[in-house]
């Protein structure tokens, strides 16, 4: 095997390889493809690719993040979803999925296109985001213009329960799908990500402190979700701050 590998001329490496030189480390290239990576960096340098480096992250691509999916940034940007994912953890960024200013009402005629012509395509011609279509023919299992893949299995309502209350990657384990689809599908029914839960020990002082502030402040300063405390005040009957019952 060695041998064929370096018997290999630069000029015979596949088009799949050469369109990510520059994109990712040749040594990584080198050993998803089964060629040597001296003939890889030799092919770099012939087409005057610069190596790969880490991600300078300009104030601009920053700004970014969060305001649409990692996917669509990783593209726009020619690197993987997973470095855009990694800096917009390390900043505290939520994750984009479509509000309610991006909800469209599609028509069934506008449903019939999806899969017929690229996302980008129908998005100018809709006037919304490739996100936007993007999320809606994952959530229907209709492949992307110019793949030969079947349709993709119908959603079960048990699996739809899952998202958003186990982490993607687990999910996409559990159900057998793709990470980017059970993003997509999640997004598309306006679910937010799943956040790991703190646990907190509710002490006497703590109980005394429900319903004498909003939910969310208190949450905020003890850094539990919203609902945590929530949930924890309805169980001792104590209505929400501001709706206590006034004494005459």
């Amino acid at each position: 095997m060695t041998r064929e590998m370096n018997s290999r001329n630069s000029s015979e490496l596949p088009k799949a390889l050469i369109v990510q030189l520059g994109k990712r480390f040749d040594k990584e290239l080198a050993a998803e493809f089964r060629i040597s990576p001296h003939l890889v960096g030799k092919e770099r340098l012939r087409r005057k690719i610069p190596a790969f480096q880490l991600v300078n992250w300009s104030p601009k691509r920053i700004r970014q993040l969060g305001h649409m999916s990692d996917a669509e940034l990783a593209d726009k940007m020619g690197i993987t979803d997973s470095a855009v994912f990694a800096k917009r953890r390390s900043l505290g960024i939520p994750s984009f999925f479509p509000g309610p200013s991006q909800s469209f009402h599609w028509k069934a005629a506008y449903v019939r296109r999806l899969g017929k012509v690229p996302d980008t395509v129908l998005a100018t011609e809709l006037g919304v985001t490739a996100t936007v279509v993007g999320a809606k023919r994952y959530s229907l299992g209709i492949s992307a213009f110019g793949r030969s893949k079947g349709p993709r299995k119908p959603w079960k309502p048990a699996e739809i329960s899952l998202l958003g209350k186990k982490p993607d990657t687990e999910v996409s384990v559990l159900t057998g799908r793709g990470r980017r689809f059970i993003r997509a599908k999640r997004e598309s029914l306006g679910i937010p990500p799943y956040q790991i839960q703190k646990t907190i020990q509710w002490t006497s002082g703590l109980l005394k402190r429900l319903g004498t502030r909003p939910d969310a402040e208190l949450a905020a300063e003890l850094g539990v979700a919203l609902k945590t405390v929530a949930i924890r005040r309805r169980g001792c009957g104590i209505p929400p701050f501001g709706r206590q019952s006034k004494k005459h």
